[in-house]
C-alpha cells in the first residue's frame, strides 16, 4: 500500500490503555438497523440526517433499480451539501462536530450499534493513480428493521479488486521501516502527552484503517470494525495474509532473493519482530523502569541496563536471526514484579506489555514460515523460467526443446541434495502436466527429456520433416515428435494443435504427407541404385545383343541371336550389379584396406595435412569470394535495410526496389568499403552490391498460381529480419490488414494467405541450414 493511501501518522490513540487497543475487537452489531423509538432524543442535525437518507433511497427506488450497489448509496463526504437545504439548521448544525455527534448517535456508537437507525460501511475507489474510500450511509426506514447484510455485501464486492491490487502492492514493495528504530511506528503520543506504545498499530488492519479514516473527510473518524472483519477475512482467503492474532494480521510479502539465497529486503514477519521488540525496549525504557526505580528493583534495573547497553543487529544475518535477542529481552520483561498498590498507571503499562509480548512471541512462531516460503519462491522462480520458454521455444523454433531438469536446478543455486532432489521431481512433474515429452536414454545411463507445447504440433512436426532431410538432429527428433503426437491423437488431447488454425493444421498435414511420400521414394531409388546401376546395364545389354545381331547377319544364321540375347541379359545384369553406386561405408572400407592413401584415416575420412591438393585451393578462393561478398553486403546492409524505418514495409523490398535503393545510397555504400570505392563504374559497382545482397537475403519466391500481376512475385527480406519473431508477427498482421481490405479479391487474398503463412510457419526455409 502507498504512502499516498496510507499515512500511520494520523492514528493516534487517545487512551493508554487496552480499551483503545480492543477497539477492532468490538462484536459486530446485529445485522439490522431499526426506526429510532426515540427521534425525540435525536439532535436536529441527527434528525435532517436521517431525513435526507430516507429520501435518497426513494429517489433510488423511483428509478427503478433493485440492485444494491455501492455507487447508488448517501456518503458521508456530501453531508454537508445536502444539510445546505435544510433551513432549520443554523451554521452550527451543519458543523463538522454537529455532523459527527449526529452520526455517533443514528449509529449507536455508544451502545455498540444496538438500537442503531443507519448503517455506515466503507467502499474504495480510484482516484486518479491512487485508491481512496468513502463512507456510504444506509436508512431506508420503510419498514420496522431493514437487514444491512446486502448492502454490506454490495459494498465490499465493489471494493473486492481494489483491496487486492492494495494487498498485492503491499506485498511487492513493503513498508517503509526507520532502519534504526522500527519501533517508532508503534509509539505515539497520548492524551497526557507522554509517549505510548501501540502495538496494533503495526497491523494490517490499522493500515487499511487510515485509509478508511480519509473516507471522513474532516470529520473525526468513527471505527469500522465490520470492514475491517470483511478485510481480513478476504485476506486471508487470498492467501494475502498472515493472522498474528484474531485483530492483527501481517500482509504476507513476496520475498526478495539474492542469486546465493540471502534476502535482498527484510520479509515483513522479520520487520514486524524488530519493530515490536525496539518499540517495546523504548516503552520500558520510559515506563517500565520508572516503575522499577519508584519501587526500587535494583536487579531488574541493573539487568535492563545491561541488555540495553550492548548494541545489536548490526549485520543483515543478525537482523534475519532475532530469535535469541526477543527470548533474552523477554526473559527480562516478563519477570518484573508489578507494584503492590496496582495504580491505574501501573496496570496500564502491565496490559500494554502483555499485548505487546504476546504479539512478539507469535511473531517469532510465524517466522519459521519464512524459509518454507523461501523455499517455495526459488522454486517458483525456476518453475516460472523452465515452463514459460516452452511454449516460447515452440512457437518460435518450432522444434523439441531439450532440458536437462539436473542444470535447470543448479543454475538457480541451489546446493542440498534433499532440495535438488526434491525441486527435480517437482519441476518435472509441473513440466510434464501442462506440456508434451518424450523421454530419450543415452548409452552412458543418463535420461535427457525433449518437450514441446503440443498446442503447436503440427508446425514443429512439419519443420521437422523438412528439416529432417538433413539434419540427423532434427530428423531425430522428428521421429520422438511423431510418437508424442501419436500418443496425443488416441484419444485427442483437447490441447493438440489448438494454438493453430484448422485450415493451417491441414496445410501442415499434408505438406508432411507429401514429403514422406517424396522421402520414401527417394530411399526406393536410393535402394535400386545400391543394387544396380541400370544405365551400364542397358548399355551392356545392347551393346551385346548388337555384337550376336552382326555376328547372325554375317553366318547367315539365327542360332547366334537365340543364344545371344540371354547371354546379353545376363550380361546387362551382371554389369548393372558391378558398376553399382558404392554406400560411403562401403567406399571409405575399400580405401581403408586398399593402404594406398595416406591422407585418409581409419574411418575413410580426409585428413588435411600441408600439402594441399588442387580442390582445397579451390576452395580456400570460394572462402576469399563469399568472404569479399560479405564485406560488401555488410557495407551495404543498413543502407538497404534500414534499422529506422516508418513501416514494417520499409524493410522489405523487391528486385526492383531493391535496385533502386541501392543506386540512391550508391556513395554512402563505396564509402564503407575500399574495394568498391576504388571502382570507377557505378553500374558495375551496383551489379556487384546487388549480387552480394541477393546472396545474403531471404528470397521468397511467389508460385506462378499465386502470383498477382501488380504485385511483387519475389521479396526479398533481410535474414536477421526473418529470425526475428517480433519483426515476423509485424509483417504478418500487416499483410493480415492489407487481406482484410481485399477481403472480397479471391487471387489477393490467396496472395497475402500464402505471404501469412510462409512469414508465420515456413520462415525457417529461408534462413541458412545449420552445419551439423
Amino acid at each position: 500500500m502507498s504512502e499516498d493511501s496510507i499515512d500511520l501518522s494520523d492514528t493516534v490513540l487517545e487512551n493508554p490503555s487496552s480499551k483503545e487497543e480492543n477497539t477492532s475487537e468490538r462484536p459486530s452489531a446485529q445485522s439490522y438497523i431499526f426506526l429510532s423509538d426515540s427521534v425525540g432524543s435525536l439532535t436536529p442535525t441527527a434528525r435532517c440526517i436521517l431525513d435526507e437518507l430516507k429520501d435518497w433511497h426513494k429517489r433510488v427506488e423511483k428509478h427503478g433499480s433493485k440492485e444494491k450497489h455501492a455507487s447508488y448509496l448517501m456518503t458521508v463526504d456530501k453531508l454537508p451539501e445536502a444539510l445546505g437545504k435544510y433551513t432549520n439548521l443554523g451554521a452550527q448544525g451543519r458543523s463538522e462536530n454537529s455532523i459527527h455527534h449526529a452520526l455517533r448517535q443514528i449509529l449507536d456508537i455508544d451502545h455498540r450499534g444496538q438500537n442503531r437507525a443507519a448503517y455506515a460501511y466503507p467502499y474504495l475507489i480510484r482516484t486518479g493513480s491512487k485508491i481512496s474510500s468513502k463512507i456510504a450511509l444506509i436508512a431506508p426506514q420503510n419498514e420496522n428493521k431493514t437487514d444491512t447484510q446486502p448492502y454490506r455485501q454490495a459494498c465490499f464486492r465493489f471494493s473486492q479488486e481494489l483491496i487486492k491490487v492494495l494487498l498485492e502492492n503491499r506485498a511487492k514493495k513493503g513498508r517503509n521501516w526507520d532502519e534504526d528504530n522500527p519501533g517508532s511506528l508503534l509509539l505515539q503520543k497520548n492524551k497526557d502527552g507522554n509517549t505510548w506504545l501501540y502495538p496494533k498499530l503495526g497491523s494490517l488492519e490499522a493500515e487499511i484503517s487510515s485509509l478508511v479514516r480519509k473516507g471522513f473527510g474532516n470529520l473525526p473518524y468513527i471505527p469500522m470494525p465490520d470492514f475491517l472483519q470483511d478485510f481480513t477475512l478476504f485476506a486471508r482467503e487470498q492467501n494475502l495474509a498472515l493472522p498474528i492474532l484474531t485483530d492483527y494480521h501481517i500482509v504476507i510479502d513476496e520475498l526478495n532473493i539474492l542469486p546465493d539465497g540471502s534476502f535482498k529486503r527484510l520479509p515483513e514477519v522479520v520487520n514486524q519482530i524488530l519493530a515490536h521488540l525496539n518499540g517495546l525496549e523504548h516503552f520500558a525504557k520510559e515506563q517500565l523502569t520508572k516503575l522499577a526505580k519508584d519501587a526500587k528493583y535494583e536487579s531488574f534495573l541493573a539487568q535492563f541496563n545491561e541488555y540495553i547497553s550492548v548494541p545489536k543487529f548490526s549485520s543483515l544475518e543478525a537482523k534475519m536471526n532475532p530469535e535469541e535477542e526477543v527470548k533474552k529481552f523477554l526473559s527480562i520483561i516478563e519477570n518484573f514484579p508489578v507494584p503492590a498498590e496496582k495504580n491505574n498507571r501501573a496496570l496500564s503499562i502491565k496490559e500494554t506489555i502483555d499485548l505487546s509480548i504476546k504479539i512478539l512471541k507469535r511473531l517469532t512462531e510465524e517466522k519459521g514460515s519464512v524459509l518454507t516460503r523461501k523455499d517455495d519462491s526459488i522454486y517458483g522462480t525456476v518453475k516460472n523460467a523452465v515452463i514459460s520458454k516452452i511454449p516460447e521455444h515452440t512457437k518460435n523454433h518450432n522444434t523439441l526443446l531439450r532440458i536437462n531438469f539436473e542444470e535447470e536446478v543448479a543454475n538457480a543455486g541451489i546446493t542440498d541434495p534433499d532440495k535438488v532432489s526434491e525441486y527435480i521431481k517437482r519441476l518435472k512433474d509441473d513440466v510434464f502436466s501442462e506440456h508434451s515429452y518424450y523421454e530419450e536414454k543415452t548409452p552412458d545411463g543418463r535420461v535427457v527429456y525433449y518437450v514441446v507445447d503440443h498446442g503447436y504440433m503440427a508446425a514443429v512436426i512439419h519443420k521437422l520433416a523438412f528439416e529432417g532431410r538433413t539434419n540427423p538432429e532434427y530428423k531425430k527428433q522428428l521421429g520422438y515428435a511423431k510418437i508424442i503426437n501419436h500418443k496425443l491423437s488416441n484419444p485427442k488431447h483437447p490441447g493438440l494443435n489448438s494454438k493453430l488454425k484448422p485450415e493451417l493444421i491441414a496445410k501442415l498435414n499434408a505438406d508432411v504427407k507429401n514429403m514422406e511420400v517424396e522421402e520414401l521414394e527417394k530411399e526406393r531409388s536410393n535402394e535400386i541404385r545400391s543394387r544396380f546401376n541400370v544405365i551400364p546395364g542397358i548399355l551392356t545389354f545392347v551393346v551385346s545383343t548388337m555384337i550376336f545381331i552382326t555376328g547372325a547377319y554375317y553366318l547367315r544364321s539365327a542360332m547366334p541371336i537365340f543364344f545371344g540375347v540371354p547371354f546379353s541379359v545376363v550380361l546387362g545384369f551382371l554389369a548393372a550389379i558391378y558398376f553399382r553406386e558404392k554406400t560411403t561405408e562401403e567406399i571409405r572400407e575399400d580405401i581403408k584396406n586398399s593402404g594406398k592413401f595416406s591422407g585418409v584415416g581409419d574411418w575413410g575420412k580426409p585428413s588435411y595435412s600441408s600439402s594441399s591438393s588442387p580442390s582445397y585451393e579451390e576452395e580456400q578462393e570460394t572462402s576469399k569470394k563469399e568472404e569479399k561478398l560479405s564485406h560488401i553486403y555488410k557495407a551495404a546492409d543498413n543502407f538497404v535495410f534500414p534499422k529506422r524505418f516508418n513501416k514494417i514495409t520499409d524493410k522489405v523490398l523487391d528486385p526492383k526496389s531493391l535496385r533502386s535503393r541501392i543506386y540512391e545510397n550508391l556513395d554512402n555504400i563505396k564509402r564503407n568499403n575500399m574495394t568498391l570505392a576504388k571502382e570507377k563504374d557505378e553500374d558495375k559497382v551496383a551489379s556487384t552490391v546487388e549480387y552480394a545482397v541477393l546472396q545474403s537475403v531471404s528470397t521468397i519466391v511467389i508460385p506462378d498460381d499465386v502470383a498477382v500481376r501488380d504485385l511483387p512475385s519475389t521479396i526479398l527480406i533481410n535474414r536477421n529480419d526473418m529470425k526475428s519473431a517480433l519483426f515476423r508477427t509485424q509483417l504478418a498482421d500487416f499483410y493480415r490488414e492489407e487481406m482484410n481490405k481485399k477481403k472480397f479479391d479471391k487471387k489477393l487474398v490467396k496472395y497475402y494467405t500464402y505471404l501469412i503463412n510462409t512469414v508465420e510457419m515456413e520462415y525457417y526455409k529461408y534462413l541458412p541450414k545449420k552445419r551439423v
